[in-house]
């Protein structure tokens, strides 16, 4: 009977306890409050982590192809200096080799006579100029056939107007030659200027304009009277006129 009364007065007490410590409608239990995670911003994440080890891959590329760049440039310097040493290996027995040679050729000139001196030789006599630079006159064809007729020839060293000739072919010409002073001084310094001029015409037909040394002939148109204007300096000159008739 006692043990019947304890546990009436202890029940009322431990639902009153259960009571005060459930939750009620009004006040619910409360929960555990966390951010969501979405699969985007994970995705996002590891796609940026991705790209970072990308990055850093390739500045290690970059760092490692500079470090064998500069090993390659000091192969090449090392090798660029062992064949400088080479060479001046080479040039420092190659001198050694002609001090040598040098002291020898002074120690058997020392010991041997000097030797007599060579006899001057006479100086080479000059060969006199000829007569004349102009071929000679062709000889004249047989009866009935056409030859060149040489009508006159002129020297001289200045500059001169000839008088009137006579052209009868269809074809004439001058033969000419200019020639410089004696010496290389004078090499290149003369001149000559030759226009045929026909009887009042003031329209010349060039003959020749030459400076230096040479000669030619020029062919010109006939018949008809002309007259040559000779201009020339510095040297000396010749010319010949022939009628082809």
């Amino acid at each position: 009977m006692r043990f019947i009364l304890l546990l009436a007065l202890l029940f009322p007490a431990r639902l009153s306890f259960a009571q005060t410590n459930a939750p009620t409608a009004s006040q619910p239990a409360a929960k555990t409050s966390h951010s969501p995670v979405t699969a985007a911003g994970m995705q996002a994440a590891l796609d940026q982590l991705t790209q970072s080890n990308r990055d850093l891959l390739d500045l290690l590329k970059k760092q490692q192809t500079v470090l064998e760049d500069m090993q390659y440039d000091r192969r090449l310097q090392s090798r660029q200096i062992e064949t400088l040493e080479e060479r001046l290996e080479e040039t420092l027995f190659q001198n050694a080799q002609l001090q040598d040679k040098v002291s020898n050729l002074e120690a058997n000139a020392a010991v041997r006579p000097a030797a007599p001196p060579a006899a001057a030789k006479p100086p080479a006599a000059e060969t006199p100029p000829p007569s004349t630079y102009l071929p000679p006159p062709d000889s004249e064809g047989t009866p009935g056939t056409k030859s060149w007729h040489r009508l006159f020839t002129l020297k001289g060293e200045d500059g001169r107007q000839t008088d009137l000739f006579q052209i009868q072919g269809r074809t004439w010409r001058v033969l000419w030659h200019n020639q410089d002073q004696p010496g290389k001084t004078f090499q290149n310094t003369s001149g000559l200027f030759v226009n045929a001029f026909p009887r009042d015409d003031t329209i010349p037909q060039k003959v020749c304009a030459k400076v230096g040394t040479g000669g030619d002939s020029t062919e010109l148109e006939g018949p008809g009277n002309y007259y040559l204007k000779i201009e020339a300096s510095g040297g000396s000159w010749e010319l010949a006129v022939e009628d082809f008739r």
